[in-house]
């Protein structure tokens, strides 16, 4: 008979002890698992079984603290509560969400588990205050950002200046609040030291601590998000004097080195044509009747009377097609009229109530809400547009024509003459029906009947 071990045993030469294969096996076995139990419990994130993480990140410290003079350090520290994540929840990189204003180029961030250092690309400058913000966007490893950007200030003279320009950035060509739009400011002939900042959701920014002096302040829709002016991207710069606190709207929209040309004309009626150039005009000067010149095809001139914006013309389009819609449905004295008269009272009173009772709803809600609601800011410019009415003085019939704009003035301040040619077609007539064959009647039209109509609820 064999071995009563079999295969699974085998006695130890030494000392004649018997080993078990499968006692070794489970030890290895034993040994991984709490090596990977030792390797979770290592790295960073919640433990198996603990509770879920869902608070942000919260800023223990600032070295140097907020407020502080004379500072002579190469970096800035900012500490947090718990592991901060190298991505944030906005932008590749920590970069994207810390700003040093002043600074030379993109500030250098280094990530340090729990906090991140700020240094310049060239070092402090003497005597000078910086404000560090931190945007919204930096998370923990779970996740949870902070909401709110913060900013700190210091600097490394004696005092910290208070001049400050604040205000909103509209896109000019729909004029409406412009979001995470760039903001810099350059003093003197020094390009590459400025001044940033970012606007928020709604477009408002404000640019702090800015010692007395005149700026080029400039603004960019940051598309990409490069910090950088990129070609097609809006902008808008202007010429501020700081002395203690100004209030300053920008309005940014494309710059180019061409002027508006005209590219279509479509003829709306006899005495109305629209007028769409490829980029938009200047507000001012306005487009005046006497640069428009139309011409039939026998070089005939056909006079304009009056240019007006096309939103504007729309705008009153609009109101005056509702006003006669409304008259001749009031008109309408026939039976389905005043049913649909009935109707239409009713569904007015219905919403009226909706209205009414959403109202008291919403007041209810803004009583118990504590958190002040800030209207969004309100332009005071018209948009610019690259679109016009021109109210002819006679109407035109049918034809060819060649329609000319001489000097207009594009939103860059750029002057050009241009025209098209476009024809007004014939109004399509409408076929008459074949007259009937002898002995061949035609098909009565089916009897129109009125709804049954419900009298009105008292």
């Amino acid at each position: 008979m064999g071995s009563p071990r079999g295969p699974a045993a085998h006695e130890d030469s030494r000392d004649g002890r018997r080993v078990s294969v499968h006692g070794a096996r489970s030890a290895v076995r034993i040994a991984t698992f709490v090596a990977t139990l030792v390797s979770a419990c290592a790295s960073p994130g919640n433990p198996p079984g603990g509770p879920p993480d869902r608070t942000a990140p919260v800023i223990v410290k600032v070295t140097p603290d907020s407020g502080a003079t004379a500072f002579k350090g190469k970096g800035v520290t900012v500490s947090f509560n718990e592991v901060i994540s190298e991505r944030p929840r906005t932008g590749t990189d920590l970069g994207a969400v810390v700003l040093l204003s002043p600074s030379d180029g993109a500030a250098r961030v280094a990530w340090n588990r729990s906090s991140l250092t700020v240094r310049p690309r060239k070092g402090f400058h003497d005597n000078t205050a910086y404000a560090l913000t931190l945007l919204a966007g930096i998370s923990d490893l779970s996740g949870n950002a902070i909401t709110r950007s913060r900013t700190f200030v210091f600097s490394s003279g004696a005092t910290i200046p208070h001049g400050v320009v604040r205000g909103a950035v509209f896109d000019w060509a729909t004029v409406k609040p412009a979001g995470l739009a760039l903001i810099d400011a350059t003093m003197g002939g020094d390009t590459t030291f400025r001044w940033i900042a970012r606007s928020d959701s709604a477009g408002r920014y404000t640019l702090p601590f800015l010692p007395p002096g005149t700026f080029l302040l400039r603004t960019i829709i940051d598309a990409n998000s490069n910090g950088r002016l990129e070609p097609r991207e809006l902008w808008d710069s202007v010429t501020v004097t700081v002395s203690d606190s100004v209030r300053l709207d920008l309005y940014a929209f494309m710059h180019d080195t061409l002027g508006a040309r005209i590219v279509g004309v479509d003829v709306k009626d006899s005495l109305t044509v629209r007028l769409v150039f490829d980029r938009p005009l200047a507000l001012l000067p306005v487009l005046a009747p006497g640069q428009v010149e139309l011409r039939r095809a026998d070089s005939s001139r056909v006079l304009v009377k009056e240019i007006i914006r096309a939103s504007a013309f729309d705008s009153v389009t609009r109101a005056r097609d509702a006003f006669v819609k409304d008259s001749a449905f009031r008109a309408d004295t026939s039976i389905a009229g005043r049913a649909a008269r009935v109707r239409a009272d009713s569904v007015r009173v219905l919403a009226q109530r909706d209205s009414i009772e959403a109202a008291r709803v919403e007041a209810r809600r803004a009583a118990r809400d504590t958190v002040v609601r800030v209207p969004p800011p309100v332009p005071t410019r018209q948009a610019i547009t690259p679109e016009f009415i021109a109210v002819l003085e006679q109407p035109i019939p049918p034809g060819a024509y060649r329609m000319t704009i001489r000097n207009a003035i594009s939103a860059s301040g750029v002057t050009r003459t241009s025209e098209r040619t476009f024809s007004r077609a014939k109004p399509v007539e409408k076929k008459a029906e074949p007259p009937a064959a002898k002995g061949e009647k035609k098909p009565d039209a089916a009897p129109v009947t009125a709804p049954p109509t419900k009298p009105p609820a008292s």
